[in-house]
Parts: C-alpha cells; sequence; structure tokens
C-alpha cells in the first residue's frame, strides 16, 4: 500500500511551476522523456521551420492511469484517465498540485514493485 501523498510536495511542485508554467513543463517534460521514454508522450507545438516546438503538454503512462498535463494560457491543466486495453473508462480533472502527488506516489509504488521483484529474482537465481 502506497503512503498519501504528502502536503508539503504537492504545495512545492505547484510553487515552482505557478513561477513559470511554460519554462518547467518543458523541463519536466525532457527530464520524464529522458528517464521514461517508452511512458512519456511530449506533446509540442511546432512553427513551419522549428527543429524543436514549444512543449504544450505531457503524456505519462503508468499502468491502467494515464496522467496528462498541459500548459493552456500560462496555466496548467492536470488529469488522470483509466485507460483499459486502448480505451478511456473515464477521465478526472484535477489540481495540478494533487496531480504531481498521485504521479508521485505511483512512480514511487511502481519503484517498489520493480525492485521486490529484482531481489525475488536474485534470490531465485542465488539457488
Amino acid at each position: 500500500m502506497t503512503e498519501p501523498p504528502d502536503f508539503d510536495l504537492q504545495a512545492a511542485w505547484l510553487r515552482r511551476f505557478s513561477a513559470d508554467a511554460e519554462g518547467n513543463l518543458q523541463a519536466f517534460a525532457r527530464r520524464l522523456a529522458e528517464a521514461l521514454p517508452d511512458r512519456v508522450e511530449v506533446h509540442e507545438q511546432r512553427g513551419l521551420f522549428a527543429k524543436r516546438g514549444k512543449v504544450t503538454g505531457v503524456t505519462i503512462t503508468l499502468g491502467d492511469n494515464r496522467y496528462v498535463l498541459q500548459s493552456a494560457g500560462g496555466r496548467l491543466e492536470a488529469s488522470i484517465a483509466m485507460v483499459v486495453r486502448g480505451i478511456t473508462l473515464n477521465t478526472k480533472k484535477l489540481d495540478p498540485a494533487e496531480w504531481f502527488g498521485r504521479l508521485a506516489a505511483e512512480t514511487r509504488a511502481a519503484t517498489e514493485q520493480a525492485k521486490s521483484l529484482s531481489r525475488s529474482l536474485d534470490a531465485f537465481m542465488a539457488r
């Protein structure tokens, strides 16, 4: 079971992003894409001759959840969708601070699960 999201962590994320939503969204999206390339899609808006576009959002897929964070008019919009076998069952809009907290909690849970699996495999191989 995961612990509830830390309010201070949520508030820190929100303060950081509120100061410069577009710049921080771009940095956040690029960092996520490097860390989880098969689970992250960076959304960009490109000009006709631009090599690289302006980051407008990011989508992170973890298990059955699809986390979407977008910049709209300098404000962050966040949602989580439950997707099963490619079909979106529901989508819930959230306050960005809560969204960051949930994403952090789910990535922590996935990390702990991977560590547990790794320990089990190591123990099995050592026999």
